[in-house]
This record gives C-alpha cells, structure tokens and sequence, in this order.
C-alpha cells in the first residue's frame, strides 16, 4: 500500500523556509495529502542545500498558520503534558507512520522518541521538523526557559536559550528531552462571561477548545459554580455529557461544511479520540457519517477528500501522515 504525507505540513515547511529567504516549492497534490516519497525527496532536497537548521525553525511560523483547526488545537494545550497528549491524539487520528513515544515523564520534562515501523526509522530531516515543531509549541503553549537535548549515549544541546543547534550527524536524532523551569498556564480567555446562563456560558468555554478533554469539575471551577448546582443546570440541556457531544458534532459540522480540511484533522480537532469515535458519535447526533455529511452540505473543496479515492460514507484515514 502506498503511504501518504500531510501536505498542509510541506505547506507549513514552504512557509518556514519563505521566512529565512529559502523559497523551495512543495509538491502539490490537489488534495489533502501526497505521496510520503515527495515529501522526503522534497525534504532531502532541503537538506542538501540548506542543511537540517531551517527545516528545526520552520515551527516558528506556527502562530501564523492558528487558522488550521489541527495547529489551532495544538496551540490551545494547557502546558506541555496537555500537548504531548493531543499530539499522540492526533498521530491516532492520522494514523501517522512515525510516532512521539513518551519513555519518561517529570514535572518539568519529559521524555520521547521518534520512532517509525520495525526497521524503518524516520530519517534525519524528518526528525528535525518535528523537533522544530514540538519545540515551538511548547513555547506557545506557556513552558519558559525551555532547552532541548538529542541523542543516546551522548546527548547534545539543539535548543537553549531560544535558538536552534544543528544536531551531529549519525544516529539517535529522533531521542530528545524536553525541559523548562516553569509553566504558565494560558488564560481560555473567559470566553463564557458574558453569558446570561451556565448553559450559553458552558456552551462558550467547549466551543472556545473542544479539542480539550473537558471534566464536568473543571468546567464548574471555570464558571465559579458548585458541581451539583452546574449538574443541575446542564441537565436541561442533555446534561456535561450530552452538551458537550453537540458542541463538538456542531463544531465537526461547521468544518465539515466548509470542506477546507480533512476529516481526520476535523476530528482531532473537535476533541474525538479517534476516527471510529468520531464516526459513531457525529452520525447519532445527524444521521451521517462526516463524509456523508460534507458530500451533502459541503462546498466540495478540492482538499476535502482523506485519501485518494476516497467514497463518501467510508470512513477510513488510513493515510498514514508522518
């Protein structure tokens, strides 16, 4: 089976290496994914002539690209242990080729590696950009002083005092550990204040981050509301659960419609666990599967579809996304 790379992300390495006056062209696929061999022959390319530096920052640009519900989603995780979960979660979604394997975890680091299937390791490039990626999110999502290590035996600094250091060539540049001193935690920007009632006020704070793995608690300290009295209050409305169920199928729907992004990424994005999740719960609350549902109400965008050849009504993503 031939595997597939996200083009969103060449998209967002085009955009990078544009910043640094490196003006490559990715390749284009007319849809939302492409060949993994184009996305490596274009990543060797860049290697080659500008060496693995530009391609670690390219996760600078992130902020500019928060219009993508994926990024959007990453950049709303509140502190790093959030993000390494959403990003898991979105390599399930995804069903990504090359995986972050979290091997320790510590109050201010953790520890992972980028591994791939038995035998086959991502390359060097590869590990950069997600390197760089992690990197800048980690940042963007309130960890401070943050400095990164790579290697076994080894390691070396490739990240300290907010700048990149090419790592040595050779192996063990897919095992880095993360580090930062402290955390601050990002306002949700209350966006639930103004609402007359702890329904429309609940309703705002799902809306503002579905992709967060909201408890029935927290959302009762977000609104300053006792559990019970929230409980009683939302019952009205199918109760936390059901609430938040149409919240993310109303989300998943406007996405959906707007036909821009691709399914996997839509379900990551409005807080599914993964696509067998999404498929069942958005098709009970519409009758339809979500590409059911963009083949009917969609505009039909030439980026809509998962994989190429994909049938409306099913749902796999097995599209293996680096």
């Amino acid at each position: 089976m031939e595997e597939y790379a996200s083009a969103r992300l060449l998209e967002l390495v085009q955009r990078g290496l544009a910043a640094e006056n490196i003006h490559v062209v990715a390749p284009v696929s007319g849809g939302a994914l492409l060949p993994l061999a184009a996305k490596r022959a274009f990543l060797a390319v860049v290697v080659r002539d500008h060496g693995l530096l530009p391609l670690m920052r390219v996760g600078t640009t992130l902020s500019t690209a928060a219009s993508d519900p994926a990024i959007a989603a990453l950049l709303s995780a509140n502190g790093p242990h959030d993000l390494f979960e959403r990003w898991r979660r979105l390599e399930r979604f995804t069903h990504s080729r090359h995986r972050v394997v979290i091997r320790q975890r510590g109050a201010r680091h953790i520890v992972a590696e980028h591994a791939g299937p038995p035998g086959e390791p991502p390359d060097a490039a590869e590990d950069a950009l997600v390197l760089g990626v992690l990197t800048a999110l980690l940042s963007l999502c309130g960890a401070r002083d943050v400095t990164v290590t790579a290697g076994g035996g080894a390691p070396v600094t490739v990240f300290s005092d907010g700048a990149f250091t090419a790592p040595p060539p050779g192996p063990g540049s897919g095992r880095w550990r993360f580090a930062w001193s402290r955390t601050e935690p990002r306002p949700r920007g209350r966006a639930a204040d103004s609402g007359r009632d702890e329904v429309t006020r609940t309703r705002r704070l799902l809306a503002a981050d579905p992709a967060h793995r909201w408890t029935l608690g927290e959302l009762a300290a977000e609104l300053g509301v006792p559990v019970r009295t929230l409980q009683r209050r939302l019952a009205g409305a199918g109760g936390f659960s059901g609430l938040l169920g149409t919240v993310r199928a109303e989300t998943a729907a406007g996405l959906l419609m707007d036909g821009e992004h691709s399914v996997g990424v839509i379900g990551f994005a409005c807080g599914y666990a993964d696509q067998p999740h999404f498929t069942r719960h958005f098709k009970l609350r519409t009758a339809m599967t979500p590409a059911v549902y963009r083949s009917v109400f969609g505009q039909q965008s030439p980026g809509a579809p998962d994989v190429p050849g994909h049938v409306p009504g099913h749902e796999s993503t097995d599209s293996r996304i680096p």
